[in-house]
């Protein structure tokens, strides 16, 4: 089934970057990559006159520079199937990225974060975590700023969880599927910080979780005497594990996953791809 998946782009190299790794995720797959471009003219209540002029000015550089996108993948040619459509708005990026989705059934958002960790944490203002906390029904992957290539092997997918919420089969759809694109094990990872037995209830969503991996490799993992956010660093980093995959409710990361009682906690910026998955209505 051909995958549709939208790269925002303000025309730097590392939003290049993207769309480069985005070409080689789905290097086997058939794929329409929607390129967006977001702008924002505001309008001046004592310059209207004026207003239009840079209305069209900002338009004809977005589009030249989504034009000169299409140029350059004219030299890349991994995929015949690989089909490319550009988006222009003059709109806020939340905005734009909603209009999207809404209008062309977006499987999958691409972005890279700046800096070498992802920066993902609504705590702190950025780009990246307003647009992850604002836009809805969508799955996002976002990038390290340096990360320009896929990892040659052993890739392996962290996804933890507390098993105290049941998931929909659709919420995990985009993580069975960056799977099975990447032909990555998935390690379910349970952070046991109070020594407490699982639930019945939190064992019926485990149960869950296999029948929606039954197609994948994965297997289930646990860590005691550990906060979560330190536990999940330490499992990525002695795997040496190549993403993480993160469930987000509409109350927000932490509220749930993570506790918001120390500093420690909230300061999560991992330096793998980390696959955000949304809470779905």
């Amino acid at each position: 089934m051909e995958k549709k998946i939208l790269i925002p782009s303000n025309f730097t190299k590392h939003a290049w970057n993207t769309l480069v790794y985005a070409l080689n995720l789905y290097k086997n797959i058939p794929c329409t990559f929607y390129i967006l471009n977001a702008y924002e003219v505001p309008v001046r209540i004592s310059l209207k006159r004026n207003h239009s002029a840079e209305l069209e000015a900002a338009k004809a550089e977005s589009e030249k520079g989504l034009q000169k996108i299409l140029q350059g993948l004219n030299f890349r040619k991994e995929n015949q199937k690989h089909k490319f459509e550009t988006i222009s708005r003059n709109e806020n990026l939340v905005e734009a990225i909603q209009e999207a989705i809404d209008t062309h059934n977006i499987d999958l958002i691409l972005m890279v974060s700046r800096g070498e960790n992802v920066s993902i944490n609504a705590a702190f203002e950025n780009e990246i975590s307003e647009v992850t906390e604002k836009v809805e029904d969508c799955p996002f992957l976002i990038l390290p700023e340096q990360m320009q290539e896929l990892p040659a092997s052993k890739r392996e997918i962290v996804f933890p969880t507390n098993y105290k919420f049941p998931f929909k089969n659709k919420e995990v759809a985009a993580l069975v599927d960056m799977a099975g694109n990447l032909k990555a094990s998935i390690r379910i990872l349970y952070i046991d910080s109070d020594g407490r037995q699982l639930t019945k209830e939190q064992e019926q969503n485990k149960e869950m979780l296999e029948t929606y991996f039954y197609d994948v490799d994965f297997s289930f993992h646990k860590l005691t005497q550990t906060t979560v956010t330190t536990g999940i660093h330490l499992f990525i980093e002695s795997r040496e594990s190549n993403f993480l995959a993160l469930y987000k409710r509409k109350q927000g990361f932490f509220s749930k996953l993570f506790s918001q009682r120390f500093k420690e906690e909230i300061d999560f910026n991992p330096k793998v791809p980390v696959l955000i998955l949304k809470e779905l209505e």
